[in-house]
C-alpha cells in the first residue's frame, strides 16, 4: 500500500480516480464500477482495512503514532478472456482501500493518503453460453444449484457450477437491453477493447450453433441480411446495426465469410470510438 503526501481525495469521485490510476485503468466507466459496488460492502473488507492503515502508518511513523482517517473503498474489475474447454469472460474485481488521514507522531502532525487494494479479489466467471442465454432471455435453461439473497448459482452444461452476484446478473440484463455487449465491454477502457471481439466471436458462434445451419459463422458468405442478424444477436439495435454495416460496406469482399465481417466491424467502430 501506497504513503502519498497530503490529503489527496476529499470524496468518493477523487478517491475513485485516485484508485483507478493506482490499478492503470484510469480510463474506466463509473458506471462499470458502480456494478460491483455491492462487494465492498464485505465487513471482512472494513476489518482488513483497517489493520491495513495501522501496519502501514506505524511503520512509517513510529509505534507511538496516532491517525484519524477518512475512507473510501473503490471495486475495480479487471478482465480476461478464457478459451480453454468452454470460453468464458472472467471479471476480477479487486477492491481498493482510498484513506484520507491526519497522522500524529510524536512530536507533529501531517496530512497523508493511503492507497492499495485489500482483500482477496473475487472472480466472477461468466460462461459465454450464459452471456448468450442472458441475450436471448433464455436463463430459464439453466438449473438453479443454490441461491441466496446475494448469489446465485446456476448448472451449466460443460462447466462447474456458476455462482453469480444477483445484483450484478440483473443491472447486466437491464444494461443489455438498450446497449450492445461490446459497447458494455468497451466501458471497462482498453481492457475492454481487447476482449470485446474474442466474446464477440464466441457469442455469434453459439448464436449460430443450429442443427439447420449448413455452415458455421467462420464458414458462412456475408450478406446485409445476415451481417445486420449477427450484430442484432449481439444486442445492436436494427438501425444501429445497419448503420455500421452501411459505414463498412465499401470495405466488404464478395468472398468475405461472416465472421470476418464481423471482426472488420468490430474493429472500425473500437477505432471510432478511440477518435
Amino acid at each position: 500500500m501506497k504513503i502519498l503526501p497530503g490529503r489527496q481525495a476529499d470524496n468518493r469521485q477523487e478517491a475513485t480516480r485516485l484508485a483507478l490510476r493506482e490499478a492503470g485503468v484510469e480510463d474506466m466507466s463509473a458506471d462499470v464500477i458502480d456494478m460491483f459496488e455491492l462487494l465492498t460492502k464485505d465487513q471482512k473488507i472494513a476489518s482488513e482495512a483497517d489493520k491495513a492503515i495501522g501496519t502501514n502508518i506505524r511503520g512509517r511513523y513510529g509505534n507511538k503514532a496516532t491517525w484519524r482517517a477518512e475512507r473510501w473503498f473503490v471495486p475495480v474489475p479487471k478482465l480476461q478472456f478464457q478459451s480453454k474447454d468452454i470460453h468464458h469472460l472472467v471479471i476480477e474485481v479487486s477492491v481498493y482501500l482510498v484513506a484520507a488521514a491526519v497522522v500524529r507522531p510524536a512530536d507533529d502532525s501531517r496530512l497523508v493518503t493511503l492507497v492499495g487494494s485489500v482483500g482477496k479479489p473475487e472472480m466472477v466467471s461468466i460462461p459465454m453460453v450464459f452471456l448468450h442465454a442472458l441475450l436471448e432471455k433464455d436463463l430459464g435453461r439453466f438449473a438453479i444449484v443454490a441461491r441466496d439473497a446475494s448469489n446465485t448459482t446456476w448448472e451449466v452444461t460443460g462447466a462447474k457450477p456458476v455462482r453469480l452476484p444477483n445484483d450484478f446478473v440483473h443491472d447486466l440484463s437491464a444494461i443489455l437491453k438498450y446497449q450492445s455487449v461490446v459497447s458494455w465491454l468497451c466501458q471497462f477502457g482498453a481492457q475492454g477493447r481487447c476482449v470485446a471481439p474474442l466474446v464477440a466471436g464466441s457469442l455469434i458462434g453459439l448464436a449460430f450453433q443450429d442443427s439447420s445451419q449448413l455452415s458455421p459463422a467462420n464458414k458462412e458468405m456475408v450478406t446485409t441480411e445476415n451481417l445486420v442478424s449477427a450484430l442484432e444477436g449481439l444486442a445492436y439495435q436494427p438501425a444501429e446495426a445497419r448503420e455500421l454495416v452501411s459505414k463498412v460496406s465499401s470495405r466488404l469482399r464478395a468472398d468475405m465469410t461472416l465472421e470476418e465481417a464481423i471482426r472488420l466491424i468490430l474493429q472500425g467502430k473500437e477505432l471510432n470510438d478511440n477518435g
